[in-house]
């Protein structure tokens, strides 16, 4: 087995200091289809090459977004794919005296609805005999009473309108009483959970959050009885939520989705029974750390410090992303001897992240890391910055310097590759994209932009709210009814915000802050009720 792991870990060529001008077709097709070699296809794409180099890039790629797609229409000699471009990328005031095909391409629901009526019946008039479908959604924006027009209109125009209109469209033209055969018609399709959760997590939108009270859970996935549940407590419908929540708890996959439910039935109810139940969970959540505080019991499965040998790296290249993609694939399915072997590879304090994810694949979860890697470079940082950065890098990479995401955000501390240009101008030194794969440069630029942050917001959830969301959401949200005094807060805001990644984002980040911060802060414990109580919205 060890001789299996060292044959998948042979390419390993120093990426510290890596350039463009080093991505070469050759190397290229090298590497596995991952999110790492499309962020090095994309990368390519920027260099001076021909199009039929670009054409070999893109048949490599795993995913194609919009990033790789304008890169490549770049480097196209193809006069369709140019003027495609030029539409998707054309603001609205420009598509109006386009082509049919320019305006389908570039036209957005949201944008439509910000047309006058002559601009509307105008690109309606243009787009009708080719594309009925996309002129059925116009026309319903144009009609003298949207609504009546869209609940009439087949399911897959329903939601196409509906869900993309923007939140303020949908709240003045949307927002009534919707009649029980529409559920009917809406509830057999995924695109109905959307739906349920735009208008949940509106919170203008009373009418039709009052229509969903009349819904039955049956057929409908877990986030949308859960958002339901939700629901019904706002409205305080604390029966029928908890019928909601029973569905929910069956249909949950995941531990802390059943955790999550396990609180709201104790909230609902004051039963110790659903208490008892959420703090003998092996997930380390914050409904777990809520029933521990309340019980004053303390997680028995959290682990702070793994032995390392200390010896020197050998057989791992920590600045190359596809030597931990290979880690990912070897690591699936942990046994003994794998084991023994990641313990004999990652040997530095570098390593420790990377150790600690693959033992807990190990446990099955049933432990959970709290590992304090690269404290060299954070010297200096005071013990709250501290535990912020080790709660966000613990979510974001699990501390891999390496790790690339989906939309390219990079390194230990996923900084996207727009903001660490931003901040090495900020920083007045020069930009070399790769170095964000150097943890000591992605932790300092991290540390740089939190400090931004601080300055603009009080709370580490609202600062773990606009590191993944942006600071532009975090204070839009905080405008609105949010975070305000009742009965259910702060938790009932916290399942109501719009973005669901940036909702889970934000409950995890906030349990590794109350961990991290009560093992490194020792003269600065605090109760977890203390952190919940803090989160304020004056």
């Amino acid at each position: 087995m060890k001789l299996l792991i060292l044959s998948l870990l042979i390419f390993t060529s120093t990426l510290f200091g890596f350039t463009n001008d080093k991505i070469t077709m050759d190397w290229l097709e090298k590497q596995p289809r991952s999110f790492a070699k499309d962020f090095y296809i994309w990368r390519y794409l920027n260099k001076n090459i021909t199009s039929e180099e670009s054409n070999k890039a893109l048949s490599q790629v795993r995913y194609l977004n919009n990033k790789l797609l304008y890169r490549y229409i770049n480097k196209s000699k193809d006069v369709n794919l140019q003027e495609y471009k030029r539409c998707m990328r054309a603001k609205t005031k420009n598509l109006i005296n386009k082509e049919a095909y320019c305006i389908e391409a570039g036209l957005s629901m949201y944008d439509a609805t910000k047309l006058s009526k002559k601009n509307l019946d105008k690109v309606i008039k243009t787009s009708k005999l080719e594309y009925p479908d996309f002129t059925k959604k116009l026309e319903i924006i144009q009609s003298k009473v949207p609504f009546k027009k869209l609940i009439e209109e087949d399911k897959d125009v329903f939601f196409n309108t509906f869900n993309e209109c923007g939140g303020k469209y949908r709240v003045q033209n949307f927002n009534h009483y919707f009649p029980s055969k529409l559920f009917l018609k809406l509830k057999d399709d995924k695109k109905f959970a959307q739906t349920i959760k735009l208008i949940v997590t509106n919170l203008n939108m009373r009418k039709a959050q009052i229509s969903l009270l009349k819904l039955t859970p049956e057929g409908l996935d877990f986030k949308s009885v859960f958002h339901l549940a939700i629901n019904a407590i706002r409205h305080k419908k604390e029966d029928k939520a908890l019928v909601y929540l029973e569905d929910a708890f069956g249909k949950a996959y995941y531990r802390m989705q059943k955790d999550n439910i396990l609180f709201w039935q104790y909230k609902l109810t004051n039963d110790k029974k659903y208490l008892d139940t959420l703090s003998n969970s092996w997930d380390v959540n914050i409904y777990s750390l809520f029933a521990k505080d309340i019980l004053n019991e303390s997680h028995k499965n959290i682990i702070f410090d793994i032995k390392q040998t200390k010896e020197e790296l050998k057989t791992y290249d920590l600045a190359n992303p596809f030597d931990w993609l290979q880690v990912l694939d070897t690591s699936k399915k942990m046994t003994d001897e794998k084991l023994v072997n990641y313990e004999s590879m990652f040997t530095t304090t570098e390593t420790l992240g990377h150790l600690a994810f693959v033992k807990e694949r190990y446990d099955r979860y049933r432990n959970s890391y709290f590992v304090t890697p690269y404290e060299s470079y954070l010297k200096g940082i005071n013990e709250q910055r501290k535990s912020l950065i080790y709660a966000i890098g613990r979510q974001e990479s699990r501390f891999i310097p390496t790790s690339i995401s989906s939309s390219y955000a990079m390194g230990t501390m996923q900084i996207m590759p727009f903001l660490s240009r931003a901040i090495a101008k900020e920083l007045k030194e020069s930009y070399n994209i790769f170095e964000q794969f150097d943890a000591k440069t992605n932790l300092r630029y991290a540390n740089h932009h939190l400090n931004f942050l601080e300055r603009r917001l009080d709370h580490p959830l609202y600062i773990a709210y606009a590191y993944n969301g942006g600071i532009g959401f975090t204070k839009r949200l905080l405008k609105t009814k949010l975070f305000k005094k009742g009965k259910y807060e702060p938790y009932l805001s916290m399942e109501l915000l719009p973005y669901d990644e940036t909702k889970k984002y934000g409950k995890k980040v906030l349990t590794n802050y109350y961990v991290y911060n009560n093992y490194i802060n020792k003269k600065g414990k605090i109760k977890f009720s203390e952190l919940i109580n803090s989160i304020k919205n004056l």
